[in-house]
């Protein structure tokens, strides 16, 4: 069997980056929270970046386990259910890849004193528990909403014990009206949920990472709303940025062959 997959993030790697949307991840995930711990954060930008990592690391070794329960023993039971990782594998391997990432997440967890914070506790529970019923559900449409869920505790654990605590809710908003709706349309469109052929057009990417904007003429005199400006600003900057280079990048293609 894979030893590589004693290591956190390898299962994510191997099996959802390699044929996923590596760039997505890159730029509204990792890119957006390291703006984020810089421009908001509770330290300086250097120890920032560096608490936001062990974070993900914490988190990605949480969710892995459940990308483990839900390839191996969930997605076989549905229907056309898709059967990624080691299908053939033994209980004992699973248990070893599990275990190592129990033991990295209270090594970080000690290591960035959280040990006795209620809040790092009770965020990486309502993880676990999310994913629980993610897997234990067999229906299509339920799964939409623990999905919704599980992509927002996604994008907020890097940042959620790294900004300074009046952001913290500002973030979420953002997170929510714009990176979790935009990754659940996906979702749907997988599960054959959605019928929106226009969905991935740059043109509607763009539109959707703008439209967000309108919430800073409500949020803009209340206190704690710099974290809703920073991350609202960003998405649309990189969508846009992403609509203009489109054009760019398929002439290049298109002289390269």
């Amino acid at each position: 069997m894979n030893f590589v997959y004693l290591l956190p993030f390898s299962y994510f790697l191997d099996t959802r980056l390699r044929e996923g949307s590596l760039s997505f991840h890159v730029i509204f995930e990792w890119l957006a929270a390291m703006v984020l711990v810089v421009a908001v954060g509770a330290v300086e930008p250097r120890q920032a970046l560096a608490m936001a990592g062990l974070a993900y690391l914490a988190f990605i070794s949480l969710y892995e386990i459940g990308y483990l329960v839900n390839d191996l023993y969930a997605a076989p039971r549905e229907a056309e259910g898709r059967k990624r990782g080691p299908q053939g594998a033994r209980l004992g391997w699973g248990l070893a890849w599990t275990g190592s990432r129990l033991l990295v997440f209270v090594l970080i967890t000690a290591w960035l004193d959280m040990l006795a914070v209620p809040a790092w506790w009770s965020f990486h529970l309502a993880l676990c528990l999310t994913f629980a019923l993610h897997n234990a559900l067999q229906d299509k449409e339920l799964k939409a909403a623990t999905f919704l869920w599980l992509a927002w505790l996604r994008f907020m654990a890097p940042v959620m014990f790294v900004v300074e605590d009046t952001q913290r809710l500002g973030i979420g908003l953002a997170a929510a009206v714009s990176y979790v709706v935009f990754r659940l349309l996906g979702y749907l469109d997988s599960k054959d949920l959605l019928r929106m052929p226009g969905r991935q057009r740059a043109t509607f990417r763009l539109f959707f990472f703008l439209m967000p904007l309108i919430g800073l003429l409500v949020l803009w005199p209340y206190p704690g709303a710099e974290g809703f400006l920073v991350l609202t600003g960003y998405f649309a900057v990189a969508a846009a940025a992403g609509t203009l280079a489109g054009p760019a990048l398929a002439r290049v293609s298109r002289l390269g062959g």
